[in-house]
């Protein structure tokens, strides 16, 4: 049986937009909440070079119905062309934290 609710990864460069995008998805109501990761390093290769950026690593918490508007609110307001979407099933934690979690997405929906 697949999980009720899920958590999506993505990461934005600037502070301010992943505030406001966060802001954007809570009153859409289309995730519960949306946790930033401030200045994580990205380090990986760019035409054959070690590069290493800073960038804003964005965890949201959502119903997973709500999945495909999620990723469309990121696709048509990311700064990026392709931006890091990456979806968990969260069929795992505590008791108290996943009826925790099922109680703040029904006051929500």
């Amino acid at each position: 049986m697949a999980s009720e609710e899920i958590l999506v990864f993505t990461t934005i460069g600037d502070r301010d937009m992943a505030e406001e995008q966060i802001s954007e998805m809570l009153e859409q109501g289309i995730i519960v909440s949306g946790t930033i990761f401030p200045e994580v390093e990205l380090v990986y290769l760019w035409e054959g070079k070690i590069t290493v950026d800073t960038e804003n690593k964005i965890l949201l918490k959502a119903k997973a119905d709500k999945y495909d508007a999620i990723e469309a609110y990121i696709m048509k307001h990311h700064p990026y062309i392709a931006p890091e979407i990456i979806r968990m099933d969260v069929s795992f934690g505590s008791p108290a934290y996943k009826a925790f979690v099922a109680d703040k997405i029904k006051k929500n929906s």
